[in-house]
């Protein structure tokens, strides 16, 4: 009989992803709104950076849209650091984190002409479909939980 450090360890090896739950995320609370971030400097606590277009992260129906993807990153609303992306420019510096998430294509677009080379190489990240395609269409869905789990990978190693 294998103990479960080594049953993990053989898991991992082989490439199975073990999923364990986690205590859950507070829901309901609204996100508040991203501050301007400090110019290549790691925002104390934050330990991803999610870029979004503008009106992304408040839902149609006032529940915030994006806070499940908090939950599968498992990260609290206080770990993450959102910069809106206005036109071309983000709202403010993307702060140097380990782990970027973004939200469509025209975010990533945008927020990667503002990263450094250094940046780029470092850090995990991820683009998602846009965030109106999420909630109604599958193939959106299961696009979004294949970006996530390399992202989810880095913010628990």
């Amino acid at each position: 009989m294998l103990d479960d450090g080594r049953r993990l360890e053989i898991l991992a090896a082989i490439g199975i992803d073990v999923y364990t739950l986690r205590a859950p995320a507070r829901v309901g609370a609204a996100p508040s709104e991203a501050a301007p971030a400090s110019s290549g400097a790691a925002c104390t606590g934050s330990r991803v950076v999610i870029v979004h277009a503008r009106g992304a992260r408040a839902g149609g129906n006032g529940k915030p849209a994006l806070m499940p993807i908090l939950r599968a990153l498992g990260v609290d609303e206080a770990q993450a650091r959102w910069v809106e992306i206005t036109g071309d420019h983000p709202a403010g510096a993307l702060p140097d984190l380990p782990a970027y998430l973004m939200i469509g294509a025209t975010a990533a677009r945008a927020a990667s002409q503002h990263l450094t080379l250094m940046q780029q190489q470092q850090a995990t990240i991820a683009v998602t479909p846009e965030a109106d395609a999420m909630p109604r269409d599958a193939a959106a869905k299961r696009a979004l939980w294949q970006a996530l789990k390399p992202l989810a990978r880095r913010l628990l190693a």
